[in-house]
């Protein structure tokens, strides 16, 4: 993934960790400098509102990293995978705030002061686990978070939604369990983990691993997006709506800026049809992508756009300030329907 890609994810696990851990609401934005990653905007329940700037960093286990981090950042929100007792420590003797995926933080404004250590991350078996994931086991989680009952449907049944084989299936829904994407209760049920966790995994591994493999041809056409986003005629399991114009018509408030069509390549007429019908022509540097539909849109149905788990990991993968918050906001919704669905 390009960098921008991670700083987005990471702030997101860590805005997680936060709500979890203190009961504050958080929500990621864009900042106007370049100096830092993006702006946090922590909620309390008095109604005030606190904007912080916050700068992401893969890892922290030195005093001279988090020196050079104040010397850079003064002021702003350190963000980071986890951080020790004496790291958070010196955090707060250095007047450093600081949030972890773990839900540890430091954090002091007049009238706001949050202080939590010791917490850990997932195992770092579960994390090997999960970054092992093969593309059928994160196909599996692609269809979860589209069809989040599915989870507790049997392993043909899952291997169908999912359009892998039913070892495939097998194996991925072990290695999930492994890594602790869900557990098994004693009624034999399958009770699903941190939502949010399942979206970055497909997230990551879709931008990092499955993209990059699928058929995709860059266009361009004679006229603006605009125009050419007002002449797609979506086809149910032929063309559909992804990234950008997806958004919009979710009624996200976006001016798409990219147009990703996903459609069945399987059938050259539907290429053929589309690229006739919006007068597109190759371009590498188009701003309009043709992406073959690799998922099962039989079962996994969103029509006239691609499942909201795609539209978001195609919002990350923009890696534009524009559609940063609109992600967040789906993400939101995303996680409040696998939650209230998966059991």
């Amino acid at each position: 993934m390009r960098p921008h890609q991670y700083e987005v994810l990471s702030a997101n696990q860590a805005r997680e960790g936060l709500e979890r851990t203190t009961g504050l609401r958080a929500s990621m934005r864009p900042h106007l400098s370049p100096s830092f990653d993006g702006q946090v905007a922590i909620d309390t329940d008095d109604g005030r509102t606190f904007d912080l700037p916050y700068d992401v960093k893969t890892s922290i286990d030195r005093r001279d990293q988090l020196l050079s981090f104040k010397n850079r950042h003064d002021g702003g929100v350190l963000i980071t995978r986890e951080l020790s007792r004496a790291m958070a420590a010196q955090c707060r003797e250095l007047g450093i705030q600081f949030i972890d995926h773990a839900g540890n933080c430091f954090l002091r404004q007049p009238g706001l002061f949050v202080f939590v250590t010791g917490l850990k991350e997932s195992s770092t078996s579960q994390q090997a686990a999960a970054r092992g994931l093969t593309p059928a086991a994160l196909r599996v989680v692609f269809a979860v978070l589209t069809r989040p009952s599915i989870l507790n449907s049997n392993i043909r049944h899952i291997a169908e939604i999912a359009s892998i084989s039913h070892g495939a299936a097998g194996t991925a829904m072990l290695a999930l369990e492994k890594a602790g994407y869900f557990t098994s209760a004693k009624s034999g049920s399958r009770v699903l983990a941190m939502p949010g966790r399942w979206l970055d995994t497909w997230t990551e591994g879709y931008l990092g691993r499955i993209r990059p493999k699928l058929e995709k041809y860059r266009m361009s056409a004679p006229e603006p997006i605009s125009a050419v986003l007002e002449r797609v005629s979506p086809r149910y399991r032929e063309v559909v709506l992804g990234g950008e114009a997806a958004a919009s018509v979710r009624t996200f408030a976006l001016k798409p800026g990219t147009l990703t069509l996903y459609i069945d390549l399987r059938d050259p007429s539907v290429m053929r049809d589309l690229v006739q019908e919006l007068k597109l022509r190759r371009d590498p540097n188009g701003q309009i992508e043709l992406v073959h539909m690799f998922w099962n849109a039989n079962e996994l149905e969103s029509f006239p756009t691609v499942p909201d788990a795609l539209i978001y990991a195609d919002l990350i993968g923009t890696a534009d300030e524009r559609t940063m918050e609109i992600a967040a906001e789906l993400r939101k919704e995303i996680c409040a329907n696998v939650e209230s669905k998966a059991g």
